[in-house]
C-alpha cells in the first residue's frame, strides 16, 4: 500500500482537508467491533520478504484473518504480485534480472527473478491458492489493484476463482476483496464483476472521498493510520454504508488509535502481534497495548 509517493500524496491532501459537513446523514451509527479483523500487509513483512509465499503463509500461522497482497499487470498479461510498479527495490541483485518495469516484462522473465530467502514472484493465483487454505486455514484475500489497467483482469481472475455468487468465509465475511486507490480501477471492477466489493484506499474521508464511495457504492475505505480523524467511521457509513479500515499499523500508538476509531479491520506488517494485542484487549477491556 504506502510507498514514499503514496505517503506523500496522503500528506499533503490530509493537509488540505475540512470536515465533511454530510456526517449527520448517516443510515444509523456504526457498531465498533472490539475484534477487528486482522490483515497481514503484504502478508508478514516483520518475518518474510513482502508480497511472497513465504510471508503470505507466515502470516496465517500468525493468526492473520486475511492477506494483503498488490497486483501489477505483465507485460503479456499476467497477473503479477508485487508491491512497487518495477522489480529494482525487491530483487537479488544476484539475480539473472534485477531490474525493470513489470508492465514491460513477460511472466518468462519474471519467474527468473530472486527474491530475499530464495522466494519467486507469485501469481495471483499463487496468492489465492494460499488464501483458499494453502497455509493451513482459509483467510480472507484483500487485493489492491496498483494500476487501472490489473483492474478488470483481476475482477475476471476473483470471479473465475470464487463464482459469480462466492460463498462466504466461516466468519461471514466475502472471500474476495478488491482495493485501490484509483477510483477509475474500482469502477472497472464494479462493472466487470459486481459480487466483488470494493475498497477506496484514502487519506481520509473528506466530502470528495464521500462523492467517491456513494459514486461507486462501495463497501469499504481505508484510511492510512497516520491520516486517521475522529468521525472518519461515521462518514464512510453515512457516504454508502462504507466500513472504515486502517493500514499500516505497527506501533502501539498507531493500534490504541485503530481500536479507538471503530476500524472493522487492522492491516500490519506484524499480524502476530496485532492479533495477541486484539485477543488480549477482547478478554481485558480497557487494557493497554504492549510493544
Amino acid at each position: 500500500m504506502d510507498s514514499v509517493m503514496e505517503r506523500m500524496s496522503l500528506a499533503r491532501s490530509a493537509s488540505a482537508r475540512t470536515p465533511s459537513s454530510s456526517s449527520s446523514a448517516a443510515l444509523s451509527t456504526p457498531v465498533a467491533s472490539p475484534r477487528p479483523a486482522v490483515i497481514g500487509h503484504r502478508g508478514a513483512p516483520v518475518g518474510a520478504p513482502e508480497n511472497t509465499l513465504a510471508s503470505f503463509g507466515r502470516a496465517v500461522r500468525d493468526g492473520a484473518d486475511a492477506l494483503e497482497c498488490d497486483v501489477h499487470l505483465s507485460a503479456d498479461g499476467h497477473l503479477v504480485v508485487m508491491h512497487d510498479s518495477s522489480i529494482d527495490r525487491t530483487a537479488s541483485p544476484h539475480g539473472p534480472l534485477c531490474g525493470g518495469d513489470i508492465a514491460d516484462l513477460t511472466r518468462a522473465q519474471l519467474d527468473t527473478v530472486e527474491l530475499g530467502g530464495g522466494e519467486r514472484i507469485p501469481s495471483l493465483d499463487d496468492y489465492l491458492d494460499v488464501c483458499e487454505g494453502g497455509a493451513g486455514r482459509a483467510v480472507g484475500a484483500v487485493v489492491e489493484v496498483k494500476a487501472p489497467a490489473a483492474a478488470r483482469a483481476t475482477a475476471l481472475a476473483l470471479r473465475e476463482r470464487f463464482g459469480a455468487q462466492p460463498m462466504p468465509l466461516p466468519d461471514g465475511t466475502p472471500p474476495a476483496v478488491i482495493i485501490s486507490f484509483h477510483p477509475e480501477a474500482l469502477r472497472t471492477v464494479r462493472e466487470t464483476a459486481p459480487e466483488v466489493p470494493i475498497g477506496l484506499l484514502a487519506a481520509g474521508v473528506d466530502d470528495e472521498v464521500m462523492q467517491v464511495l456513494a459514486e461507486l457504492r462501495a463497501e469499504r475505505v481505508s484510511v492510512w493510520i497516520q491520516t486517521l480523524e475522529d468521525g472518519d467511521a461515521d462518514r464512510a457509513w453515512a457516504a454508502s454504508g462504507a466500513s472504515l479500515h486502517v493500514w499500516t499499523v505497527n506501533t502501539p500508538e498507531h493500534l490504541d488509535a485503530a481500536l479507538a476509531a471503530d476500524v472493522a479491520s487492522i492491516t500490519t506488517d506484524d499480524p502476530g502481534w496485532v492479533f495477541r494485542e486484539r485477543d488480549r484487549r477482547a478478554r481485558t477491556p480497557g487494557a493497554l497495548p504492549v510493544a
